[in-house]
């Protein structure tokens, strides 16, 4: 459950990247008239025609002309009906592409509909997938939703996570869904995973989660020990730090997006091309920066802290201290992989992980932010015992 949900996140915050990606050069030229459009509405009729990328920022995007390019457009609604030699790459509320598309497309949405004839792959990240009857994807469907009706055709594989998940239309290659619902409501049963997969994937995780903890340990070793002692002192404050880590995280990107799109407008409005570029290639890289530390954090460091925290419970007390830590983060990380790993508990158990993990990460920087600083730093009555001592 834990693993869909960043996976949607990773997949929408793909989706945005290319976009500024690929709308960085066009921002950055002289020639901004025709390709950058923005406002409340941006129409594009019927009889228009744009031989070049084409860039749309609005409330409501409506493309009906040709377009001889890339289409880019970030809007509440985005309706693309006319044809489209390049990709289209899409995010928005709403987002409906009826017309022929040349390229592949990439969106992201709370409702993606593909109604019309895509020549590569299409790659989506939205609360509701439609591919509609009449449409065709040239090659694969890959997507991370909640729920995905397929009726058109695929030439080439389907690939993805969702709710709920069904399909009617023809399909060229393989057939690889993990679904969150029972099988009876699936029309097209996921192929069974092999017995080696599931246990080769733990081993990864754990192998991946002991190398940073070992890392961790060895370049700041306070901050991690500072972690686990808050998480087993104050555990309800760890817990409420952990919600607001992952709310914090996705307020921010918000936030560095309506930054970026306000002063794009305003150094477009001015014909500022190189401020207009600058400003996108420094929320590119600062939105990158932001879900790597994210993703690094609740995917591996929460299972190190979590870890480190229960064997330090567990193994008796004795020796070169630094010795002992790294026998109890292998043994607590064993643990904890193993049990989120099951697979019925194991959802609800990473879950746990990563709430306590990151928000014990987040306590012991705050609270060694206080401290250089010269503000109260609460206290931490904590004594390691052991069943042994």
């Amino acid at each position: 459950m834990l693993r869909d949900t960043l996976r949607i996140v990773a997949l929408t915050g793909a989706v945005v990247v290319l976009i500024a990606l690929d709308a960085s050069p066009a921002l950055a030229a002289s020639a901004l008239s025709g390709r950058l459009r923005y406002g409340d509405t941006v129409i594009v009729p019927a009889g228009e025609t744009v031989n070049s990328d084409l860039y749309v920022f609005a409330g409501t995007v409506t493309v009906d002309g040709a377009v001889h390019g890339d289409v880019v457009a970030a809007g509440g609604r985005i309706t693309l009906d006319g044809p489209v030699d390049g990709d289209v790459i899409a995010g928005g509320g709403t987002v409906e592409i009826g017309g022929p598309v040349g390229g592949g497309v990439r969106a992201a949405g709370g409702q993606v509909t593909v109604a019309g004839a895509v020549t590569k792959d299409v790659l989506a990240a939205a609360g509701t997938l439609t591919i509609a009857i009449g449409a065709r994807v040239g090659g694969d469907l890959i997507f991370s939703a909640g729920r995905v009706s397929v009726n058109g055709d695929v030439a080439g594989s389907i690939q993805g996570n969702a709710v709920a998940y069904t399909r009617t239309g023809s399909l060229g290659g393989r057939e690889t869904v993990r679904v969150g619902q029972p099988a009876s409501a699936i029309a097209a049963p996921p192929p069974q995973a092999s017995t080696g997969g599931p246990i080769l994937a733990a081993l990864r995780h754990y192998v991946v989660v002991l190398l940073l903890g070992l890392l961790v340990l060895w370049l700041v070793p306070r901050g991690l020990r500072s972690a686990t002692e808050l998480v087993r002192a104050r555990p309800l404050a760890v817990a409420g730090s952990g919600l607001v880590s992952v709310l914090g995280y996705v307020l921010s990107l918000v936030a560095l997006l309506a930054v970026m799109v306000a002063l794009a407008i305003a150094f477009g409005r001015l014909t500022l091309g190189t401020l207009v570029a600058i400003d996108v290639a420094a929320w590119i890289l600062a939105s990158m920066v932001l879900t790597f530390a994210f993703i690094l954090a609740a995917a591996f460091l929460s299972v190190a802290v979590v870890g480190l925290t229960l064997g330090r419970l567990v193994l008796p007390r004795g020796g070169v201290e630094r010795w002992h830590e790294i026998a109890a983060l292998a043994l607590g990380s064993a643990v904890v992989v193993l049990v989120t790993s099951l697979p019925l508990i194991g959802p609800w158990a990473e879950v746990v992980v990563v709430v306590v993990g990151l928000g014990g990460l987040l306590l012991a920087g705050w609270t060694a932010w206080r401290s250089r600083h010269g503000g109260p730093i609460p206290p931490v009555p904590v004594t390691w015992a052991s069943p042994a001592s």
